[in-house]
């Protein structure tokens, strides 16, 4: 595709990385993707199919400033934003969300986000993330799958997932806030967009995958939130957040979850079951 570059900011996770990469090279090939990287190891060697990665020292970005490195180094007219432990699958159709782009008066265009329990890779749902954000009476509303109408036949939100197709000059006039390095960054972006009158959308019938991805040595950094939550808070002038809604349906652990409960269980009783087999023969 040759009017996108996937841009990737990671972190102590190159397994997530290295699967991220392998789906993109098989359901959207040719694909510009800008890896920034400030891990403390590089990788050596860098995986297939990156056009550009760059190391910088060890914790010396964090998810907005590496956001902003990344996005400085695309030669496209268009960016897809996209974390390491996204994977790509069939109904990833980033050529629709280009198209959206391209052809509706939106500013960014999402997708629907199937998320996965992190340990076990089941299936939760669709995490339905994207909705409106308010300040009021010293609080944050976010109301989860709220929207503000309807443009172009498509729903608009205040804010969506961190998966999403925008035109490169518009990250880069609007940047991320590079005081916050691992929470906050996100709603702080997306207040300031709508400050600015910009439109985001969700397409309903394009999927991206989500696998948390948690080694020891990513949540020891990731988990330290405090400070980013203050700055959010001091900044944007509010004392608390509130969640209307849930981020998942009450069918959604019928449809999705149990029956990856269940074939989880199965598959785990199986390999039991052949090394049980396996040692009676030893044995024998």
């Amino acid at each position: 595709m040759k009017d996108l570059t996937v841009v990737v900011k990671t972190f102590q996770r190159p397994d997530a990385l290295r699967r991220l990469l392998a789906s993109i090279r098989r359901f959207s090939p040719g694909t510009a993707v800008v890896v920034v990287d400030d891990s403390e190891v590089p990788l050596d060697p860098v995986p297939e199919g990156v056009t550009r990665y760059r190391h910088f020292p060890f914790d010396s970005l964090g998810v907005s400033a590496g956001r902003n490195a990344a996005v400085r180094e695309v030669e496209t007219e268009y960016t897809l934003i996209c974390d390491d432990d996204m994977v790509f699958g069939r109904k990833t159709d980033v050529g629709k969300m280009l198209r959206t782009v391209r052809e509706t008066r939106f500013d960014l265009v999402s997708c629907r986000w199937m998320d996965h329990e992190p340990w076990r890779s089941i299936r939760r749902g669709y995490r339905r993330y994207e909705g409106t954000l308010e300040i009021a009476d010293g609080a944050l509303v976010h109301r989860y799958g709220a929207t503000r109408g309807e443009i172009d036949g498509l729903p608009v939100f205040d804010i969506v997932h961190q998966f999403f197709v925008a035109p490169t000059e518009l990250l880069r006039t609007n940047p991320w806030d590079e005081r916050f390095k691992v929470a906050g960054e996100h709603v702080a972006f997306f207040l300031a967009l709508k400050d600015a009158g910009a439109l985001s959308t969700r397409l309903p019938d394009v999927v991206v995958y989500h696998y948390p991805s948690l080694p020891p040595e990513y949540q020891s950094f990731r988990a330290n939130t405090a400070a980013d939550v203050a700055t959010l808070r001091e900044t944007r002038g509010f004392e608390r957040e509130v969640t209307v809604g849930s981020l998942f349906r009450p069918s959604d652990r019928v449809v999705h979850e149990l029956p990856g409960t269940v074939a989880a269980t199965g598959k785990r009783a199986a390999r039991v079951a052949r090394r049980l087999a396996t040692e009676g023969r030893l044995r024998a």
